[in-house]
């Protein structure tokens, strides 16, 4: 929890529009399209054909699918660019994407027992941190993790609707207080219009190969050579009658010399502009099989 605290203060300091919710009515362009979310819950994407600002009560023409109407500013609740309307591309699912966290800043939850979050610094470096509070761990042998990332600016390709993003960053690890991991990576992510592929590639730099975990009195053993080369492949892709539904899936390798230590992700995220929430299943080469859950929330 103090990872997360710290990450959110950082996150004020550097960033004075933390705060902000979206685009004020005033900023809105005409001619441009944006996604609003009505007091009574509705969400409308739409054309803006006209404001008025000249009234006590600002109001806009906007032009749907369905015809052409009239909302109020006390009608509003939020105004995003169709851009943002999906706030969660810097990530897959455990896979951070070549995409920055920009202004999407988040907290998170996994499996009920992993805290973490994640800020925006500009549109070029992203933090994470995590902090998990185990039921079967001891303060001492609780799992804790830091990552930096930097994003190079987009590269768009002439007569494709798809941009290329190029990144990197490192990580720090803990599993129980004495054993450091350390892991530096880079990433690319092909991203359309309704799908993103990312590719990661990753080294881990260290001096131990075996390190012993413990939880509670059980102990055990986890063999990790130095200097151990991985990938990781993501995809992202939007259901075509749904703007707020994923399908997300991940292929982890820890060493390409050992296929055996390979994971799979396969799951779906039900995504809003606030909350998203992932749920799906993970598969090891035991076999085995373990279902996993993801909670995110993105206020600001």
């Amino acid at each position: 929890m103090k990872f997360i605290l710290c990450i959110f203060v950082f996150c004020i300091i550097v960033n004075s529009n933390l705060f902000s919710s979206g685009i004020k009515i005033q900023d809105i362009e005409v001619e441009q399209s944006y996604y609003f979310r009505l007091v009574n819950g509705d969400v409308i994407t739409a054309k803006v054909l006209g404001k008025n600002i000249n009234s006590d009560i600002i109001s806009l023409k906007i032009s749907t699918i369905i015809g052409s109407t009239t909302i109020f500013e006390n009608e509003i609740v939020e105004i995003r660019k169709i851009s943002e309307i999906y706030r969660h591309s810097h990530r897959v699912f455990l896979l951070p994407t070549a995409l920055p966290v920009s202004n999407h800043h988040f907290a998170g939850n996994f499996e009920l027992g992993f805290f973490y979050a994640g800020v925006g610094i500009w549109d070029y470096f992203s933090v994470y941190a995590g902090h998990s509070i185990l039921p079967f761990a001891y303060p001492n042998q609780e799992i804790s993790t830091t990552n930096v990332k930097f994003s190079y600016p987009a590269m768009s390709i002439s007569d494709i609707p798809a941009t290329i993003w190029f990144g990197g960053g490192a990580n720090l690890a803990f599993i129980n207080s004495s054993n450091k991991f350390v892991h530096y990576y880079a990433n690319a992510t092909y991203q359309g219009e309704k799908s993103s592929v990312s590719a990661l590639f990753f080294l881990k730099n260290g001096n131990k190969e075996i390190y012993p975990i413990r939880f509670k009195n059980e102990l055990y053993e986890l063999i990790y050579p130095n200097g151990s080369f991985g990938i990781a492949l993501g995809l992202d892709t939007k259901f075509s009658s749904r703007n707020d539904l994923h399908f997300i899936g991940e292929l982890w390798n820890s060493d390409v010399n050992n296929p055996s230590n390979t994971l799979i992700l396969l799951g779906i995220r039900l995504a809003g502009t606030k909350f998203s929430s992932d749920f799906g299943l993970a598969f090891i080469t035991e076999p085995l099989a373990f279902p996993f859950v993801s909670f995110v929330w993105t206020p600001f």
